[in-house]
C-alpha cells in the first residue's frame, strides 16, 4: 500500500435506491471514488509548482473531515493541501439520454487558497483499477480533445474542461510518476491483467484568498452489465456472492450515452438534479431540534438503509450481505416510520416469498418477525387494500407458527416457501441445499435464544389478530388471540423470573411489547437500565437501552444516542459497521484495499440508533403515544424549539411544535394523529412544571407523566423558579 493508494478505514455507498448493486458508487474520504462496483478507483491530487511536491488526502499526516449535504446521499470531504484546501463533493443520479436512462455521477473539486499570496498548482485526476470498489482496466485512453479518460472504449471520466496534458500506462505505476511531478506522454494503453493507470493534469492559477471549482461526470457502468448478486445458499456463517462483475446473463446491459452526450454535462446540473431527487425522496417527514445530529443522523440512516434495497430485496449491505429477515425488519421498519411506504412494500413481499432469510439454514425468528413487520405496516399506514392483498399470507405465518410451536417436530419448511411440514413439494436434486426442505429447530437464532424467537412469535401473532379484526375475521382473531395468549402464558413460566436474560434484553419490550412498560414485570426489571456506549456487534447495546427507555428512563435515551453520536464512525456520514465479523459477499472480485469481513454502513446497526431517536421523541404505548420520554432535560428549556413533522406513528401523523420562553413553554400539536389513548407527554418532573391543556389545569404524574386528551392541541407550561 504506497501513500496514494485508497486508505479504505471508511466509505460510503451512494446512488439509487433498489437498483443493482453494481451501479452503486462507493466514495472514500480522502479524495477517490469508484462510480460502480468493480469498476476502477478515480483520485483527486494536487501538485505545489512552488513547493515541487504532490499533496494528497491519502498521504500520512493530512486530516480529512468529511459530511453529507443536508443529511442526504450527497458526500463531501475536505483537506488541505498546502495552502489550498480541496473539497470533493459527489453525486450520483440517473438521468436520460438519447440511449435510454443512465446512470452518472457528477465530481465537484473546489479549490481555495487560503493563503495571502498567488498559488500556482495542477489538479491531477488519476484512474487506477485499484479503488474504493475498484475492477480491472484492460485498456485506457485519452480523448483527442484531452478531457476525457476511456476505459474499455466507454467514457469513464469527462472533464469540463480541457486538461493540458496527460498519459497513460499499462501497469498500475501511474502513482510513482506522480510523486515525482511526472506525467506519461502515450495517449492509450492496454493490459492483459487489467493494470492500466492514466492521469489527466489541469494547472490552476489562485489568486490570494480566491477560489475555483472543476466539474466532472463520470458514467457508471457505460456498455457494461450491471450483475445481480448469486448468493451460494450453502456459506456459514454467512452466504457468498458467486457472481462476476461486469460478465455473464445475471444482469442487465447499461446503455452508453456516448462522449459527445456526456460533454454536454455539467456537474451543478447533476447536483441540482441530486439535490430535488433527495429532497422528493424525504418526502414530508422531518424533525428540527436542538442538537442537529440528531435530524442528520435520521436523514442520512434513512439513505443508507434505502441503498441498500436491491431489487426489491432488502440487502444487510450493500455488497457484504444478503437478505437477513432479523435485521431487515428493522431497516424496513425504517421506511415505514418516515412514511416510505412503497419501498417497504417491496421489503415485505421479498419476505413474504423468502420467509427465512439470512444463513444457510431457517431460523425461528423469522415468521414472527415478519408477522411483526406486516403489522407496523398496517398500524402505520391503514391501507385497506393491502391488507387485503397480504392477509392469507398473515394467515399462512400464524398456521406456521402454530405448528412448529405446538405439534412434535421434526418441523419441516422451506426457504422459499409459507407452506410447511407434508404440504411442501418434493425437492428436486438441481435446488440449492438452502431451497431445500430443511428442519426448523424452535428457538434457532444465532445458535439458541428462543427467549427472543418467542417473543416475536407472540408479538406477530398478536398483531395478526389486529388485522384479522381490521379484516372483518373475528374468528381468525378469537382464535389468534387465544393462541397468543397460550404462548405468553409459556414464556412468563419459562423466562418471567429474568426477563432480561440472553437476548431478551433486546426484545421484550422493544420491538416485542410483551409486557406493560409502567408494569411489573417488565418495568421493574429494565427501569435500572441507564446509558450504553458502543460495544462489539453494535445493534446490542442500542436495543438494550431501547428496554430501558420504554420502562421509563430517559438517559436510556439521550444519553445513548449522544455517546453513539460521538463515536468517530458516526462522524460526518453518519454510520456505523456491524463492530465485528461480517459477510464478505461479492469484495474478493473486486480491485480494493477495503478489508472484506467489515460491513459498512450495517443495516440492522444504523437502524437501531434511528429506532432509538425516533422512540425517545415520540413511541406508541398500547393505544397511547409517548412524546419526548428519550431526549435530554435541556431541550425543555432550550432557545431552539422541538419540531417534528409528519411522522408517521400507530396513531396517525404526528406534527407538534415545542417553543420554551424563559421559564414557561407552549407545546402546539398541529398533525392529524388522533390515538384513542391520547397523548402522554413525558415531562422531567425535577422542573415541577404547572401544565394547562387547552386553557385546562391538568394534574402530573410522579414521574413527570401528562395525560393529554386524543384532540389536545395547545399545552401551556410554567417551570418552577
Amino acid at each position: 500500500m504506497n501513500a496514494l493508494d485508497s486508505k479504505a478505514s471508511i466509505h460510503i455507498p451512494i446512488g439509487i435506491p433498489n437498483t443493482v448493486d453494481t451501479l452503486k458508487t462507493f466514495v472514500e474520504p480522502e479524495g477517490c471514488l469508484s462510480p460502480g462496483v468493480a469498476t476502477y478507483g478515480i483520485y483527486f491530487w494536487l501538485w505545489d509548482r512552488k513547493a515541487n511536491k504532490l499533496h494528497a488526502a491519502t498521504m500520512d499526516g493530512v486530516a480529512c473531515e468529511w459530511g453529507l449535504r443536508d443529511g442526504t446521499m450527497i458526500p463531501w470531504s475536505r483537506w488541505k493541501a498546502g495552502d489550498i484546501t480541496m473539497t470533493m463533493e459527489v453525486c450520483h443520479v440517473l438521468m436520460a439520454s438519447p440511449a435510454g436512462d443512465v446512470h452518472v455521477v457528477g465530481v465537484r473539486l473546489l479549490l481555495e487558497n487560503r493563503s495571502s499570496i498567488a498559488s500556482d498548482a495542477d489538479v491531477i485526476v488519476a484512474l487506477r483499477p485499484l479503488g474504493p470498489a475498484g475492477g480491472p482496466v484492460n485498456a485506457l485512453a485519452i480523448s483527442e480533445k484531452r478531457d476525457a479518460l476511456i476505459v474499455h472504449g466507454h467514457a469513464a471520466l469527462v472533464a469540463e474542461i480541457a486538461a493540458t496534458d496527460g498519459g497513460v500506462l499499462a501497469t498500475d505505476s501511474i502513482s510513482e510518476l506522480a510523486l515525482l511531478g511526472n506525467i506519461p506522454d502515450t495517449s492509450s494503453a492496454a493490459s492483459e491483467t487489467g493494470d492500466c493507470s492514466g492521469v489527466l493534469r489541469f494547472p490552476v492559477t489562485l489568486g490570494a484568498r480566491k477560489s475555483r471549482t472543476l466539474g466532472f461526470i463520470c458514467p457508471v457502468l457505460p456498455g457494461r452489465i450491471a450483475v445481480g448478486h448469486s448468493w451460494d445458499g450453502c456459506g456459514k456463517p454467512a452466504q457468498l456472492d458467486l457472481a462476476k462483475p461486469n460478465i455473464g446473463t445475471n444482469g442487465a446491459l447499461q446503455p452508453d450515452a456516448g462522449l459527445d452526450f456526456y460533454r454536454k454535462q455539467r456537474a451543478d446540473a447533476l447536483f441540482r438534479q441530486a439535490d430535488d431527487y433527495w429532497s422528493r425522496y424525504l418526502g414530508k417527514f422531518d424533525v428540527s431540534l436542538p442538537d442537529v445530529r440528531w435530524r442528520e443522523a435520521m436523514r442520512a440512516i434513512l439513505g443508507h438503509v434505502s441503498m441498500a434495497m436491491n431489487e426489491d430485496a432488502p440487502d444487510v449491505t450493500v455488497v457484504n450481505y444478503n437478505v437477513y429477515s432479523r435485521d431487515g425488519i428493522y431497516t424496513t421498519n425504517i421506511l415505514q416510520k418516515t412514511g416510505r411506504f412503497d419501498l417497504a412494500e417491496k421489503a415485505i413481499d421479498y419476505f413474504l416469498a423468502h420467509p427465512f432469510n439470512g444463513r444457510a439454514w431457517p431460523e425461528a425468528d423469522n415468521p414472527g418477525q415478519i408477522l411483526w413487520i406486516l403489522g407496523e405496516h398496517w398500524q402505520l399506514g391503514r391501507d385497506r387494500a393491502w391488507l387485503a392483498k397480504v392477509y392469507p399470507s398473515v394467515a399462512k405465518l400464524v398456521s406456521l407458527i402454530r405448528y412448529y410451536r405446538t405439534t412434535p417436530g421434526p418441523h419441516w419448511v422451506k426457504a422459499d416457501s409459507l407452506e410447511w411440514g407434508d404440504t411442501l413439494p418434493p425437492d428436486t436434486d438441481e435446488e440449492k441445499p438452502a431451497q431445500k426442505r430443511q428442519e426448523l429447530k424452535p428457538g434457532s437464532c444465532d445458535g439458541l435464544h428462543p427467549e427472543y424467537t418467542e417473543a416475536f412469535d407472540i408479538a406477530g401473532i398478536r398483531v395478526a389478530a389486529q388485522m384479522a379484526e381490521a379484516f372483518g375475521r373475528s374468528d381468525d382473531a378469537a382464535a389468534w388471540r387465544a393462541l397468543a395468549g397460550d404462548l405468553f402464558g409459556n414464556y412468563g413460566r419459562k423466562f418471567e423470573a429474568d426477563l432480561r436474560k440472553g437476548y431478551g434484553n433486546i426484545a421484550v419490550l422493544w420491538p416485542c411489547r410483551l409486557y406493560a412498560v409502567d408494569a411489573e414485570p417488565a418495568h421493574e426489571q429494565f427501569k435500572q437500565y441507564g446509558a450504553f456506549g458502543t460495544q462489539r456487534w453494535r445493534y446490542f447495546p442500542l436495543a438494550t437501552a431501547h428496554q430501558g427507555l420504554y420502562a421509563g428512563n430517559r438517559h436510556s435515551g439521550h444519553e445513548t444516542i449522544e455517546r453513539h453520536l460521538d463515536e468517530p464512525q458516526m462522524r460526518g456520514w453518519h454510520m456505523f459497521d456491524e463492530g465485528g465479523g461480517s459477510g464478505t459477499g461479492g469484495w474478493a472480485q473486486i480491485r480494493t484495499n477495503w478489508n472484506a469481513s467489515v460491513a459498512m454502513p450495517h443495516g440492522w446497526a444504523i437502524a437501531e440508533l434511528w429506532l432509538l431517536i425516533r422512540d425517545s421523541l415520540v413511541f406508541e404505548d398500547g393505544d397511547k403515544l409517548v412524546l419526548f420520554a428519550g431526549i435530554p432535560p435541556t431541550w425543555f428549556k432550550a432557545d431552539k424549539p422541538v419540531e417534528l413533522t409528519n411522522l408517521p406513528t400507530h396513531g396517525g401523523l404526528v406534527s407538534l411544535r415545542y417553543q420554551a420562553t424563559g421559564q414557561a413553554a407552549e407545546l402546539t400539536l398541529k398533525g392529524s394523529a388522533r390515538p384513542e389513548g391520547g397523548f402522554v407527554l413525558r415531562l422531567p418532573p425535577e422542573f415541577a412544571p404547572k401544565v394547562k391543556v387547552d386553557g385546562r389545569t391538568v394534574s402530573m404524574a410522579t414521574n413527570g407523566d401528562v395525560i393529554l386528551p386524543s384532540g389536545a392541541r395547545r399545552v401551556e407550561i410554567k417551570f418552577a423558579e
